[in-house]
Parts: structure tokens; C-alpha cells; sequence
């Protein structure tokens, strides 16, 4: 799996992968997200074989497996 666009809506992050699928997690699951403002969430790199974001301003690394952690609830997009 791979990332090909990452967004924000006011509460959840959302990425869109290779495949078409479109996940989206509260951002309440990733706090230094959640305390950074809109202007910094966007400020961020897919890594190089697109299975993980980066963002160097805020020391904050997500890997797509971490949208996939089953001990928590999943929120799909509504697009």
C-alpha cells in the first residue's frame, strides 16, 4: 500500500492510497497533530516508498500501519 495525498478536516486526517481507498483517523489519536495548527499539518512529506509521513516541524512520523491499529475505531471518509 502506498500514500498518495494526505488532508485534515478540523478533527481527522485523512489519506488517500494507491489502491483509491480513502481512510480517515481522529486526530485526538495522534496528539502532537492535534495540538499543531492547520498552517504546520500541512507542512509534511510522504517518505520515499509512501508508506509513511513525515513532518519535520513538529518531530512527527506516522506510518500507514498506524492508521490500521485495530484497537481503535477506524472512521472512513464520507465522500
Amino acid at each position: 500500500m502506498k500514500i498518495n495525498k494526505v488532508w485534515f478536516d478540523e478533527t481527522n486526517i485523512y489519506l488517500v492510497l494507491a489502491s483509491g481507498h480513502t481512510i480517515g483517523n481522529p486526530l485526538a489519536w495522534f496528539k502532537r497533530l492535534e495540538k499543531a495548527t492547520s498552517d504546520q499539518r500541512l507542512r509534511f512529506e510522504i517518505g520515499p516508498l509512501g508508506g509513511s509521513i513525515h513532518w519535520e516541524e513538529l518531530d512527527e512520523d506516522l506510518s500507514l500501519e498506524s492508521f490500521f491499529d485495530f484497537k481503535r475505531e477506524l472512521n472512513y471518509a464520507k465522500i
